[in-house]
């Protein structure tokens, strides 16, 4: 899902809650994104009714480090229902680099496990191996950009003798790095369920991790696929359809390695 139809999206369905026709939306977004918008609006009509006000969160002005989970917000006789938004499929839970993951399992661990010190240290570790995921790093097919750029500070980073240095070959980091660290995750995530469970909890809603922000930690989905409050019968549903990877992605020809956790198929 680019970011933008996103964006788009949950635009649309505010638009629609603030009564813009069908015929406007289609001069402002795409059929996929009307058609998505009108069934995510259906939905939450259903559940909370139609004598509802719809708010982007751009409109309310919610921030937050890491970004805000909610992305609209529904307010109904005085109660605010914080909303995340997703397209159509699959959905992505988490993406972040080291430090925001390391985050997310750690925030977990304390409170899963805050009377285990041996479970506890255990988290930490596999946080602490997440916070040091590289975030500078050339990829193969990126050598011959940079090459070509010639910028003295940068080749001297990456490069020797026109070739990538060994450890800066994102290639390789993915190859012999990624295994292990995907093994140590799901290894522990099977054998510890609860905190797998509350960990994806944590990545639907960023209820701790974004405690601090008002606004920003969303207590319900919404989608083209229904309308649903962030609790265990949902969590345990997502639960069962999650995939943990590690996956590099390049800006300007660098790469950096993120961690991610996202949904096969729609929820």
């Amino acid at each position: 899902m680019a970011a933008s139809e996103g964006v788009d999206l949950e635009w649309a369905i505010v638009k629609l809650g603030q009564g813009q026709d069908i015929k406007s939306l289609k001069k402002q977004y795409s059929s996929r994104i009307v058609d998505q918008a009108q069934k995510a609006y259906r939905h939450i009509t259903t559940k909370l009714g139609k004598n509802i006000t719809l708010k982007h969160s751009d409109e309310l002005g919610i921030s937050g480090n890491p970004e805000p989970k909610t992305d609209i917000v529904a307010i109904r006789n005085r109660t605010n229902y914080y909303i995340s938004v997703k397209m159509e499929g699959g959905i992505q839970l988490a993406s972040g680099q080291g430090a925001s993951t390391a985050s997310l399992f750690k925030e977990t661990g304390n409170v899963v496990f805050k009377n285990d010190k041996n479970k506890l240290a255990q988290v930490n570790s596999l946080a602490n191996v997440l916070e040091k995921l590289p975030t500078r790093l050339l990829a193969p097919q990126n050598l011959e950009r940079i090459l070509e750029e010639a910028n003295p500070k940068v080749l001297k980073e990456f490069t020797k003798a026109g070739k990538i240095l060994p450890e800066k070959n994102a290639e390789s980091w993915l190859r012999e790095a990624k295994p292990k660290i995907i093994t140590d995750i799901k290894r522990f995530m099977e054998s510890n369920p609860e905190f797998y469970k509350e960990m994806i909890r944590e990545a639907l809603s960023g209820k701790r991790t974004l405690a601090k922000f008002k606004g920003a930690a969303a207590d319900h989905i919404l989608s083209p696929a229904g309308f649903y409050k962030i609790d265990d019968s949902y969590v345990n549903r997502v639960k069962g359809k999650v995939k943990l990877d590690v996956r590099s992605k390049s800006r300007s020809g660098i790469t950096s390695i993120a961690f991610r956790i996202e949904t096969v198929g729609s929820i």
